[in-house]
C-alpha cells in the first residue's frame, strides 16, 4: 500500500529538518525543491508545504524569485518541540540535552513555588491525576506508560504556576523529556513530594521538592 499524503509530508518535514540540523543542508545553499521531489518521490505540493512548515520553526527562509535556504541554528525556533527533537538527534544532541535541563532547573522549581501560591484547582487535580498514573506505570513496570504519565505531570506543574508566559514553556519541558525520559527508579518518591508540598501550600518545600527531583534526573543523564 502505497504512502498517504499526509504520511509523506511529515516524513519529508522530518527528513529535511534533520538534513538541516545536522548540516547535510546547509546555511548559504539553496534548497532545489525538483531535486527534494526527486529524492522522496514527493510531488511539487508536497515539498512545498514541507517547506512552509520548515519556515515557520525557522529552519528555511524563502525569498521572491530567490528561492529557499536553510537559516543558521540562531535563527530557529528553540522551543519547537520538532527542532528540540532534532537538535538532541543530531551531532550536538549532548549539549542540546544540557541546555533543556538547565531550563527545566530555571522553570519547574519556580513554577511550583508558585503552583503551591495560586492553588489553581484545575491544574492541582490534572497534577494529582498524573501522579496517579506513574504509580500505576511503576507497578506495572511500564517504562513507555510512565513516560507519558511523567510528561503530563510536569506539563501540569508548569501550567499549575498560573502564568501566562511560564506556560509557554511547558512545550520545551514536556520536548525535554520526551528526547531524555526520566528513569522510573529512584524518582517516584521524588515526585510525590512534589505533589505533596504543592498541594500543602508549601513553597519553599515545593520549590526545593522540585530541584531535588531534578537533581535525581541529572545524576542518571
Amino acid at each position: 500500500m502505497g504512502e498517504d499524503g499526509a504520511g509523506l509530508h511529515a516524513r519529508v518535514v522530518d527528513a529535511l529538518g534533520r538534513l538541516i540540523v545536522e548540516g547535510t543542508l546547509p546555511a548559504g545553499e539553496p534548497i532545489v525543491p525538483e531535486d527534494i521531489g526527486r529524492r522522496f518521490s514527493a510531488s511539487r505540493t508536497v515539498v512545498r508545504e514541507a517547506l512552509r512548515v520548515l519556515q515557520s520553526k525557522g529552519l528555511v527562509a524563502a525569498r521572491p524569485r530567490v528561492g529557499t535556504w536553510p537559516q543558521p541554528p540562531e535563527a530557529w525556533d528553540a522551543i519547537d518541540p520538532d527542532v528540540i527533537g532534532w537538535r538532541v538527534g543530531g551531532p550536538d544532541g549532548q549539549r542540546q540535552l544540557h541546555d533543556l535541563l538547565e531550563l527545566r532547573h530555571l522553570v519547574e522549581p519556580q513554577a511550583a513555588r508558585l503552583a503551591a501560591q495560586h492553588r489553581n484547582r484545575d491544574e492541582l487535580s490534572a497534577l494529582a491525576a498524573a501522579y496517579g498514573l506513574l504509580t500505576d506505570a511503576v507497578e506495572r513496570e511500564d517504562t513507555a506508560e510512565f513516560a507519558e504519565a511523567d510528561a503530563l505531570f510536569h506539563a501540569a506543574l508548569v501550567r499549575a504556576a498560573g502564568n501566562a508566559l511560564i506556560t509557554q514553556l511547558q512545550v520545551p519541558v514536556v520536548a525535554a523529556l520526551r528526547a531524555a525520559p526520566e528513569p522510573t527508579a529512584g524518582t517516584l518518591v521524588a515526585h510525590s513530594r512534589v505533589l505533596t508540598t504543592v498541594l500543602a501550600k508549601n513553597a519553599d518545600g515545593a520549590e526545593s521538592a522540585t530541584r531535588r527531583l531534578l537533581e535525581t534526573v541529572a545524576a542518571y543523564h
